[in-house]
This record gives C-alpha cells, sequence and structure tokens, in this order.
C-alpha cells in the first residue's frame, strides 16, 4: 500500500481529506501553493489572492460603532472591496480582513438579506446592476458567516503567538463604493464621514 511522506497509508489520508471542512482544504490549497505567504504578511496575501483570481481587492477602513458590521465584502464589476472597523488592534484588524477574504474565496454571494431590501436601504441612489453582491458581518447567524469565521480563524490561530501583525493600509474607494460606505455607517448610526486608515 502506497505510504505518504510521514508514513501513513494513501487510504487513510484519504479519508481524513474527505472528512475536512470546505474551509480546512482551502487553507491547506493555498498553503501548499504558497498563496498563504510564510510567515504570514496581509499585503503579499491579498496581492497573491489577486494575481490567483485574476481581479483587483482594495482594503477599506469604515468608521465603526456597536452595532455596525464589523466588516464588509463589496463585489463590483471589476474589484472586490474588503471593508473592515478601524481598530488599535492590527490582529482584530487582520481577522476582519480575513473573514471577508473568507466570504470572496468561499463564493459567499448571498448576505442573508433580501436583495431589493438592502439596495433600498443602503444603495438609494445606486443603479442595483452596478454592485453585484453586498456581505455585512455583524453576526454570526447563517452557514457561510460561520464558515467565514473559520476560515480567519485557521488562517490566524496557528500565527497568532508567533507573528507580529502590522497595521493594514487601506485605500480610498472610488465615489460610489464610499457612497455604499457611508449609507451603512449612517444606517447603523455612525457619523459619517471620511474613511480612516
Amino acid at each position: 500500500m502506497a505510504k505518504s511522506k510521514d508514513g501513513r497509508d494513501a487510504g487513510w489520508l484519504s479519508l481524513k481529506r474527505a472528512q475536512r471542512t470546505p474551509c480546512e482544504l482551502l487553507v491547506e490549497e493555498l498553503e501548499d501553493t504558497e498563496v498563504l505567504p510564510d510567515p504570514f504578511d496581509m499585503g503579499l496575501f491579498i496581492n497573491r489572492v489577486e494575481e490567483r483570481r485574476g481581479r483587483q481587492i482594495r482594503l477599506v477602513a469604515m468608521s465603526a460603532s456597536r452595532s455596525t458590521p464589523c466588516g464588509l465584502y463589496i463585489k463590483s464589476k471589476s474589484t472586490d472591496f474588503l471593508c473592515y472597523t478601524h481598530s488599535d488592534s492590527p490582529l482584530h484588524q487582520c481577522h476582519i480582513i480575513l473573514h471577508e477574504l473568507g466570504h470572496l474565496l468561499l463564493d459567499h454571494h448571498d448576505s442573508g438579506w433580501r436583495s431589493e431590501d438592502l439596495h433600498r436601504l443602503l444603495l438609494p441612489d445606486l443603479d442595483p446592476g452596478m454592485i453585484k453582491s453586498v456581505l455585512c458581518r455583524n453576526g454570526y447567524t447563517s452557514p457561510a458567516e460561520d464558515e467565514a469565521e473559520m476560515f480567519a480563524d485557521l488562517i490566524l490561530a496557528p500565527r497568532a503567538l508567533t507573528h507580529s501583525f502590522n497595521a493594514v493600509s487601506a485605500t480610498e474607494p472610488p465615489p460610489d463604493i464610499a457612497d455604499v460606505i457611508r449609507n451603512i455607517e449612517r444606517t447603523w448610526g455612525t457619523q459619517a464621514g471620511r474613511l480612516r486608515d
């Protein structure tokens, strides 16, 4: 019987792999293909994911209150925007960004809200066709939220004690995306204003 590098038989490894979650398999694939850098570097990781997918990813900081989503994934026609709340903890910011990146890489398309309600509430002046999807993170009430949280945990947990996390650099979004974020900030009771790094 064929043996793996660690001496275990291939059948056992195949069975073990079949029992793994999609998140575990994705993180393993990202590690095996060296998309996930070691040591971990968020900027390099985002660049490698962009190259792999052939789409731009932009990180955008947004203001927050207790009821504001701490993360947001906005997929436009040409760019994926990963929005995160400003925090004094670089580790917390990385966790939020990785959660939103999990939504992106796991092909989550449903925020759990009815599309027409979301557009009326958050995007009153925008053509609904301009934005393909908006996923808000402010709780874990759906399998997609649980899965995205697991993705972030699988990346951060083994690195949290051995890695120094740096503040993440945000970019200023284009006006239409900035309008979406301001509407979200207003809807959840925060003061609209300039997005912070």
